[in-house]
Order: C-alpha cells, then sequence, then structure tokens
C-alpha cells in the first residue's frame, strides 16, 4: 500500500527576520534563569559589587586621599620590590574574587545539563527538524550560556570600574582607561573557554554529576602538577599544565602587563592555551552533535 502524504497549505504570512538561533537563546536563557542556584550566583555577584561600590564611597569620603597614603606606604614597605600602585593590576585582583567564587560554580551549574538534558531526552531531533543547524544549536546555547558567566562576572566588574573612575580624583582615569577592554577580553574568553569546554563534556558523560567531577577533579590535578612540574624542571612553561596559572596569566596580559617573570607561564602560551581547548571543544561538540542528530 503506497503512502500517501498530508496535505498543507503553503504558508503565506510574513516570515520573520529573526535568526533561527534566537529561539533557542532565549529559551536557554529562560531555562537557566529558572534555576535558584544561577539566581543566587548572580546576584551574588552583583552583591559583591554593590558591597565594593558602597566601600569605596565610604573610604573615599572619609579618606579622599587614600590611594596616595596607601601608594607610599608600599613604597616605604617595599623597598626594592614593586610598589603598591592603583592602575589595571588592581583589577586583576578584583577579577579573581568573581572567577574562582562565582563563574567557575556557575559554568558547572548552567552547564552540567544543557546538552545533556537535550540528548538523554532526545530533543535534538526535535530541534533540527526546524530551520536551524548543529551550528546554530551550538551558537546559541553558548551564547545564553556565556551570557550567564559574564552577568555574574564582567557585568560587576565594569559597575565597580564606572563607580571608582567617577569618584576618583583627576588622573586615575588614565591609569585605568584601558580595564573596561582587558576586563572584556579576559572574562569572555574565559567565559567561552569554560562554556564550550564543559558543554563538550556533558556530550561524552551525559550526566551532571560526572560533568562536575570531571571538571573539579581536572582543575584540582592541574593545579597540582603545573608547580610539580615547575619544581623539577625550573622551567616556567611548565606551569601552563595548570589551568588556574592560565586564567591568572592570560588576564594579567588581556590587562596590560603580559610580563614573562620566572614564577609564571609565558603569555603567548597560556593564551594558545585557552583558545586550543575552545577549538577542541567546539570541534568534539560539533562533531557528538551532528552524529545524535541525524533525522531518517
Amino acid at each position: 500500500m503506497a503512502f500517501r502524504a498530508a496535505d498543507y497549505e503553503r504558508f503565506t504570512g510574513e516570515r520573520t527576520r529573526t535568526p533561527a538561533w534566537w529561539p533557542l537563546w532565549r529559551a536557554t536563557f529562560r531555562r537557566g534563569w529558572r534555576s535558584k542556584w544561577v539566581k543566587m550566583f548572580v546576584l551574588g555577584g552583583l552583591g559583591m559589587s554593590l558591597a565594593v561600590t558602597i566601600m569605596l564611597y565610604f573610604v573615599q569620603e572619609v579618606v579622599p586621599e587614600w590611594r596616595e597614603t596607601l601608594e607610599r606606604l608600599g613604597e616605604q614597605a617595599g623597598g626594592n620590590g614593586p610598589n603598591l600602585v592603583f592602575d589595571s593590576r588592581i583589577y586583576l585582583i578584583l577579577l579573581h574574587w568573581f572567577i574562582y567564587p562565582f563563574l567557575m560554580p556557575l559554568s558547572v551549574l548552567l552547564g552540567y545539563d544543557l546538552i545533556a538534558g537535550d540528548l538523554r531526552g532526545n530533543a535534538l531531533e526535535s530541534y533540527f527538524s526546524r530551520p536551524i543547524t548543529p551550528a546554530g544549536y551550538v551558537f546559541g546555547r553558548t551564547l545564553a550560556f556565556t551570557s550567564f558567566l559574564l552577568m555574574a562576572t564582567l557585568l560587576p566588574l565594569l559597575w565597580i570600574w564606572c563607580f571608582d573612575v567617577f569618584t576618583a580624583p583627576a588622573g586615575h582615569y588614565q591609569r585605568v582607561k584601558s580595564v573596561p577592554l582587558g576586563l572584556t577580553a579576559s572574562l569572555g574568553l574565559t567565559a567561552l573557554t569554560l562554556a564550550l569546554f564543559v558543554q563538550a563534556l556533558t556530550t561524552i558523560t551525559r550526566s551532571g554529576i560526572w560533568t562536575a567531577l570531571v571538571v573539579v577533579i581536572l582543575f584540582v590535578l592541574s593545579g597540582m602538577l603545573g608547580p610539580i612540574l615547575y619544581e623539577v624542571t625550573n622551567e616556567p612553561t611548565m606551569l601552563a599544565a595548570a589551568f588556574w596559572e592560565n586564567i591568572w596569566v592570560v588576564s594579567n596580559g588581556m590587562l596590560g602587563s603580559p610580563e614573562e617573570t620566572a614564577r609564571h607561564a609565558p603569555f603567548g602560551l597560556s593564551l594558545s592555551i585557552f583558545l586550543a581547548i575552545s577549538g577542541v571543544s567546539l570541534v568534539v561538540l560539533l562533531r557528538r552533535i551532528k552524529r545524535q542528530a541525524v533525522i531518517g
């Protein structure tokens, strides 16, 4: 008996110009915001920025010359070492206050089930039965994922910078004018690398618990391996085996101080590792999604 397809009427309405990945981004963003843990981390990052700005306001109202006072004390206590200067390097310290308490945990909490849930529920066939490609699917998911990570880190840091610039004495802006671009580049690259890596890992484990465990184990083991290799070989490049070292080096370089000291990995090497992790994760992600999304 021959199969007869049902008759369908051609759509004659106005077609939207919205990209195919946009509804996926919107759905992913709403899905992430429904999680109380995601809300907690995002609001926690915003709350920390508010606490820092309140402290800045209080200090600058009570002791307006506190920067100059601390810099003089740093010169007296530092001797021949580096002096305390309130320039972009101060934001390197602030940046790490947001990366480890907020960016790292949020990347696991938000990303462990985005694609793994679709794979377990066979939802990819539904997505790709519509005019969206695997690349568009990955782009929409990753953009929403990265948006959450930057909401909890970059947005609060930019708020602190704005408050600092508008309340600081004359001349301070020249010291920190490159900070917004440096923060955006360093946090953007770090967030994108983590987003792609966690999503690629979920396509392999398909388990939120195993994804979280693997991320934590890799982070801890790499943090131990880098210093051990450095002690054995006395080669700074060996420190690049530690992921947290690469975060520090890349952030420091993006903020305008790409020094290659004896105690840190070279900036170019750490940047290459970030790009390699992002590239490999993207390839793995696309290949595994295409393999699972074949319809027919």
